[in-house]
């Protein structure tokens, strides 16, 4: 981790990293880069951050720098380079607009783009055009396939479900670019933050004949509670957080899947349908679905066709070569 400093003030900072699973997973030498912020348009303070970065990566024999991922793809990754006139939502980066011209000037390229898609109540809602397309889909699909059904999370066997899950999420997302497995910490870690931030409303599981089969994951806006205590716990911050969590109205979907061989039981069409059906009895007035690959052609098809969403944010993550 490295600090830029100009007469005693910090200027920025950023961390280099390397991530050992995703170039054990790739085969490759790739090196990332995270947790960058640099004062606005000071273009020397993050010549000089990546710099350090890129040179504690070449000294580990590393050969391409990619980022910002904080710390990896499992988490929170990207700059946003259009959607700022609106606060990102839980787990969502946000930065100055001038962040994207601070990386390029230092050489770095687009390599991928990440989507995210706002979806409103309103639009959603009996008579709208996408509401009826979506219940009627998931009406005839489960009249079709009746061996297929869907709950909520259960928060009493909640390690167990997301243990009897988890493979489903994985598996789809195998072949996504930048994909690495989840260790067996990060899904104890996800595990721990869900009893405290979760709704398990909102947290679908699909299963055939008693097997899981897909999963659907969203999460309130917990960004709204965060706003509200200013950084501090305590003495009394976690109240206030308690308190201003049992009046958010907007949820990040942040994960959908299923398994290829279930896949033409519609059960993604089940899943989105039980989350808006569900969300809204529990006063979500708002949606995100994020973040989506830009080259994910059926997903972003998928989404655009059943929410008839607005495409709100592009974040974007940058490379290049250090060898």
């Amino acid at each position: 981790m490295f600090l830029a400093e100009r007469s005693g003030r910090i200027a920025g900072r950023i961390a280099a990293i390397h991530n050992r699973a995703h170039n054990d997973y790739h085969g490759d030498r790739t090196g990332f880069f995270g947790f960058f912020e640099c004062e606005d348009e000071d273009s020397e303070a993050a010549n000089k951050l990546l710099s350090a970065a890129e040179q504690w990566l070449l000294d580990r024999n590393l050969e391409t720098i990619r980022g910002p991922v904080n710390p990896s793809m499992n988490s929170e990754c990207g700059v946003l380079i259009y959607g700022f006139d609106s606060p990102p939502l839980a787990l969502m980066p946000y930065n100055p607009p001038s962040y994207s011209a601070l990386l390029e000037n230092a050489g770095l390229e687009k390599i991928k783009d990440l989507f995210s898609y706002a979806v409103r109540q309103d639009r959603l809602s009996p008579g709208q055009q996408a509401h009826d397309r979506l219940s009627r889909s998931a009406n005839l699909l489960a009249r079709r396939y009746p061996g297929v059904s869907v709950r909520s999370l259960n928060m009493k066997n909640l390690k167990n479900d997301i243990l009897r899950f988890l493979p489903v999420f994985e598996e789809a997302r195998r072949n996504n670019w930048g994909y690495v497995p989840l260790t067996g910490a990060e899904v104890m870690e996800m595990i721990r933050d869900f009893r405290n931030i979760v709704d398990p409303e909102i947290v679908i599981l699909a299963e055939v004949d008693g097997d899981p089969a897909g999963i659907s994951m969203a999460m309130p806006n917990i960004n709204i509670g965060l706003s509200k205590i200013n950084g501090r716990l305590f003495p009394f911050g976690f109240l206030k957080f308690k308190k201003a969590m049992r009046n958010i109205s907007q949820m990040r979907i942040f994960g959908i899947a299923s398994l290829e061989k279930y896949r033409h039981l519609g059960i993604t069409a089940r899943l989105l349908n039980e989350i808006i059906l569900r969300g809204s009895a529990k006063g979500y007035l708002t949606g995100e679905a994020s973040w989506i690959l830009e080259d994910n052609l059926n997903s972003n098809r998928m989404i655009q066709n059943l929410l008839a969403p607005k495409h709100s944010k592009t974040y974007r993550i940058y490379q290049k070569k250090i060898s």
